[in-house]
């Protein structure tokens, strides 16, 4: 038996699910979400275009009955069945589907708070024979078991359940006009088929599904393609990386107004049980109003990585799972109070020798922590600070702190870093506020 420590990954990622995408509307908050739903044939198209799994085939849900006061648990389930990848040729095809993303909500409408726990697929689970497998091989047979399964770990009653498929996912890209994402470098996957220059690209839903499902990332370093060390689990970071992306853009007033349409046009590849109705959905929205997406906090559960006759697992560090689960459970923060002081790394991208030194030591004025500096790979006009989407609120302060730049979405392949800072001609830290 090999046993070797996995990195914890905070805000790892993942693909919404039909009613999961409402569901997350809800977690975007809009003050008037309740009465857009009835503009636009929006209850037409959620009771409608969207399949609804019988309540006797999922057995296990404790859907909650009336108005709902506590906290709801919502299970997402994002599927690799190819079936209706046609046009996506990169991602092939094979029989059957397993679950690819698995995330587990908890909304507390009553506090405003949304919290999700990303479930690694290959976690190992011991079966009631004794026989141990994969989680995502319990989806395989049936999804009642996946839900049996995820309460159980969870140690929660799940009370609805969420399924969308990789053709629903580019499908909600697509329907909201794609969305705008930073690349640092050149990014490429031969495999996954993305291909993207560095700077804001503003990603299809082709796209942004073969960022979402890439594992073998290269970046163009110092002329030449060079492999991005990762796992499941950085993949399961960039998927919540687009799922926060997603959720900032679904907020944004002239999406909101097709609502109908966007519903309508992802239904087909969405499921969901049918105590998840437009009715429920209502109530949720009206009750979230207030709700902001920084108040969404998300964690890949701790594990390590194991090899069990030749098979590769991953198991719960027994030191940091049961304590983030016990939070999980009680609506408490998973990762503990937050520092005021963010790690940032500094690359100088103004031509100037010495700048990302120099600002550094500023940035480290103001209390932070500068984990290090070096060059960009080009020249900026303007600063541009990086973050991952889960912490664009703090990167706004920073931003507000130094007094110049811009923030944007984006992906941050290293460990520990909350902002990469390119640092601008437009850099001018000569003071502290």
């Amino acid at each position: 038996m090999q046993r070797t420590v996995a990195p914890s990954a905070s805000l790892s990622v993942g693909l919404v699910a039909r009613r999961v995408f409402v569901a997350l509307l809800v977690v975007a908050n809009v003050a008037v979400f309740a009465v857009l739903f009835y503009l636009n044939g929006l209850k037409t198209a959620v009771d409608t275009s969207i399949e609804q799994i019988p309540s006797d085939d999922l057995p296990a849900l404790a859907a909650p009955a009336g108005h709902v006061t506590g906290p709801l648990y919502v299970l997402l389930v994002g599927s690799d069945n190819r079936e209706n990848l046609d046009d996506l040729e990169n991602f092939g095809y094979f029989e059957g589907q397993r679950a690819d993303v698995i995330m587990l909500f908890r909304v507390d409408a009553s506090a405003n708070t949304a919290q999700l726990i990303s479930l690694p697929r290959d976690l190992m689970i011991t079966r009631g024979d004794g026989s141990i497998e994969k989680l995502n091989a319990t989806y395989s047979r049936d999804a009642n078991e996946l839900i049996e399964t995820v309460s159980s770990i969870a140690g929660v009653a799940i009370n609805h359940y969420v399924e969308i498929d990789f053709v629903g996912f580019a499908s909600i890209v697509d329907e909201l006009g794609g969305i705008d994402f930073y690349f640092a470098l050149p990014t490429r996957d031969i495999r996954s088929g993305l291909d993207v220059p560095a700077g804001v690209i503003h990603m299809d839903g082709e796209t942004a599904l073969a960022y979402a499902r890439a594992r073998n990332l290269e970046e163009f370093v110092n002329g030449a393609w060079q492999a991005v060390p990762g796992n499941d689990l950085n993949r399961t970071k960039r998927q919540q990386e687009l799922v926060f992306t997603i959720l900032n853009e679904v907020k944004r007033p002239t999406n909101l107004l097709d609502m109908g349409e966007l519903v309508g046009a992802i239904g087909d590849q969405i499921k969901t049980d049918a105590g998840l109705d437009y009715d429920r959905l209502r109530d949720l929205a009206w009750d979230m109003r207030s709700f902001d997406t920084q108040n969404l906090e998300a964690l890949t559960l701790p594990v390590y990585f194991d090899t069990i006759q030749g098979i590769s697992y991953v198991r719960p560090l027994p030191d940091e799972a049961p304590a983030v689960l016990a939070s999980f459970r009680a609506g408490e923060a998973l990762t503990g109070t937050p520092e005021q002081s963010l790690r940032v790394e500094v690359r100088n991208g103004n031509g100037r020798n010495g700048a990302a030194a120099e600002f550094g030591a500023y940035v480290e004025s103001l209390g932070h922590i500068v984990a290090s500096v070096g060059n960009a790979d080009r020249m900026y006009q303007e600063t541009v600070v990086i973050t991952r989407p889960g912490l664009i609120e703090d990167a706004d302060r920073f931003v507000a702190q130094i007094g110049f730049g811009t923030v944007q979405d984006g992906n941050l392949n290293t460990g520990g870093i909350d902002l990469i800072v390119y640092l601008g001609v437009d850099a001018d830290y000569g003071a502290a506020p």
